[in-house]
């Protein structure tokens, strides 16, 4: 996750952040630099309708206003899936709730 004032506080992606370290990932909130773009696999967003969103690309215009384009995976990416698959598992309650993130109403 970007380290970014611009991101909103989410407990969508704090949601997806715990799962991610439950299958071991390291999960980092840092400030990213452009040059790693290029080695990125997959980019997402996040939010509580989407729960997760591919970004397919990324472009940047320099000070000079020359252009870079990235260019990521248009599909919804192994990893993206997973995370996805498991946040909606857990809220349709077919999957255990390890982190007693569901209430029961009655």
């Amino acid at each position: 996750t970007p380290k970014s004032d611009s991101v909103l506080p989410s407990i969508t992606n704090k949601s997806l952040q715990t799962l991610a370290k439950d299958e071991g990932m390291t999960v980092e909130q840092r400030d990213i630099e452009v040059a790693e773009l290029s080695t990125f696999d997959e980019v997402i967003a996040c939010g509580t309708a989407v729960v997760v969103t591919p970004i397919g690309s990324l472009t940047r215009f320099d000070e000079n206003g020359e252009e870079s384009k990235y260019q990521f995976t248009e599909d919804v990416g192994e990893t993206t899936r997973r995370l996805y698959d498991t946040v909606r598992n857990i809220q349709n309650g077919e999957i255990e709730d390890t982190h007693s993130w569901n209430y029961k109403v009655e």
